[in-house]
């Protein structure tokens, strides 16, 4: 009775965190943090998913090593029907039924050896486990701020071409009563073109950065805020 009274008070605090957790979820729509970034790449994991199967079949052969070396028994039940026109004076039935035990005595430490040798196999995969798990939330982390630096990116090149293109309009204004000659305003033109041509590649890597995120994570972007 001690025992039933003393987890009343916890699942209070549990079932208090579950319905704020829920309450709590939904408010972030159309926002994604690094802490979200963090959870939907461990959730949606395929590698992750493999390697916890590793070590699910891992447990699953320890436990049947181990199973060996413990009492088997086995029965066999039997029940037949026998026809008396075929044997006459013979029983209508006729049923038996079978234990059997069997033990492994010994098998000169064989049994045991492998058991303990799985053991060790099944510590090797929780830390490869831990080290994969390791990889992929990096992987997250360094997709979330590929993002970000790219969006960065994009925004300074747009900047960059907006004013390179009033300094254009400027440079043909001045042309217009004789300031400058052409060759200014070519070489304005030229750095125009230049900034467009770094702001469709600023967009190329922002959309590389997106689908980097995308396969780390399983989101879609949505708007990823500075962590």
């Amino acid at each position: 009775m001690e025992r039933m009274t003393g987890l009343r008070p916890l699942r209070g605090v549990v079932a208090a965190f579950v319905i704020a957790a829920g309450m709590a979820a939904p408010i972030k729509v159309n926002a994604q943090s690094l802490a979200d970034t963090l959870v939907a790449a461990y959730n949606n994991s395929g590698l992750l998913e493999q390697n916890r199967a590793l070590l699910r079949a891992s447990d699953e052969d320890l436990a049947q090593t181990v199973a060996s070396l413990r009492p088997v028994i086995s029965y066999v039940a039997d029940a037949r029907w026998v026809e008396p026109s075929s044997f006459p004076g013979a029983d209508s039935t006729a049923s038996s039924l079978g234990l059997q035990l069997s033990w492994l005595i010994s098998d000169f430490g064989r049994t045991q050896l492998a058991a303990d040798a799985q053991r060790e196999v099944i510590l090797a995969t929780r830390e490869a486990l831990r080290g994969v798990e390791q990889q992929v939330l990096f992987r997250a982390v360094n997709a979330y701020a590929g993002v970000l630096s790219s969006q960065a990116l994009v925004e300074l090149s747009q900047n960059n071409l907006n004013v390179l293109q009033e300094q254009l309009r400027a440079s043909e204004d001045r042309f217009e009563v004789g300031e400058v000659t052409r060759t200014d305003v070519s070489l304005t033109e030229a750095q125009v073109a230049a900034a467009r041509s770094q702001l469709a590649a600023s967009r190329g890597t922002l959309d590389r950065a997106r689908e980097e995120y995308r396969a780390a994570t399983g989101l879609e972007i949505s708007n990823l805020l500075q962590p």
